[in-house]
């Protein structure tokens, strides 16, 4: 009786480690610089007080719109925070775009579904928001036109149906590479891209094969982070590009003009991390499957 309950407590410890398997701590602040996290979703459906702290927390986060499924109806849009936040509690420094809150920012992105790829759209002018496009063209186009720049986010974490996996044809690795030389930017570093089970659902690949086409074929590409936050709020600013203060209070045209000069610094790497813990990566996607059949 008491080593089976020794061997329980021990395969309990071992499953928490396991699952806890990051510390989850935002990013150190350096000085005259902000960690820019574009590419997350939390969502609206928590208290103000969760809300609050994570947008005036040091840092800036992208309040990505996710219009490919159902669980996009939970994420916090741009509007939707300057609604429910106290007045007095931010400040907009452009327009319908970019706000500072507290020590934080947040702005206005959006994350659009272009055949088996996800793009990121930044700093476009108007109040629309984009549909999803077929083609890579089109879509940067589009983007383009209204005065955005796109970065191509986890290359190659490629969305099949409802499916998320790796290329496993030349054919898609062929489309991946065209897809580079479309956008501004590539993310290079996804924190959702883990390896929840070694050897069985593993994705941690997908950065390095990011990082390495960059490297050998797209070296005018510095390559951006993110953490592709999934409802949790705990998620955001862990990991993103370090952009001059400077540049952040000039607006929405200040961060598209240091994104594409590559005047910034990125933290995130496909094997030192930071990652999304096992256990919090299982909460956010558990959420968003809720939300898929609520």
């Amino acid at each position: 009786m008491v080593w089976s309950s020794l061997g329980m407590g021990a395969s309990l410890v071992g499953g928490l480690v396991y699952v806890r398997d990051e510390n989850m701590e935002q990013a150190a602040e350096i000085n005259g610089k902000v960690l820019c996290d574009f590419h997350a979703h939390p969502t609206h459906r928590a208290d103000l007080d969760t809300i609050m702290n994570g947008l005036s927390s040091p840092g800036l986060v992208g309040l990505a719109v996710k219009d490919i499924d159902q669980s996009g109806k939970d994420i916090l849009r741009y509007e939707q925070a300057l609604d429910i936040l106290p007045s007095g509690s931010f400040t907009e420094i452009d327009k319908g775009r970019l706000s500072r809150c507290g020590k934080g920012y947040f702005a206005r992105t959006q994350e659009i579904q272009v055949g088996i790829h996800h793009v990121l759209a930044l700093g476009w002018e108007g109040t629309d928001y984009f549909s999803n496009y077929e083609t890579m063209k089109e879509a940067v186009d589009i983007i383009h036109s209204r005065k955005g720049i796109a970065i191509l986010n986890h290359p190659f974490a490629l969305v099949v149906g409802a499916q998320v996996r790796l290329p496993n044809s030349e054919e898609e690795e062929k489309l991946i590479q065209k897809a580079y030389g479309f956008v501004d930017e590539v993310e290079v570093h996804n924190g959702y891209c883990i390896d929840l089970i070694p050897g069985l659902l593993a994705m941690k690949d997908a950065n390095r094969k990011a990082e390495a086409l960059r490297q050998t074929e797209f070296p005018k590409f510095t390559g951006t982070a993110s953490s592709d936050c999934h409802r949790r709020w705990e998620q955001i600013k862990m990991m993103g590009i370090y952009i001059p203060q400077v540049q952040i209070e000039n607006g929405m045209d200040g961060i598209k003009n240091a994104i594409v000069k590559g005047d910034f610094t990125r933290l995130g790497d496909s094997e030192a991390g930071p990652y999304i813990s096992r256990s919090s990566f299982l909460q956010g996607v558990l959420g968003d499957m809720y939300a898929l059949y609520r």
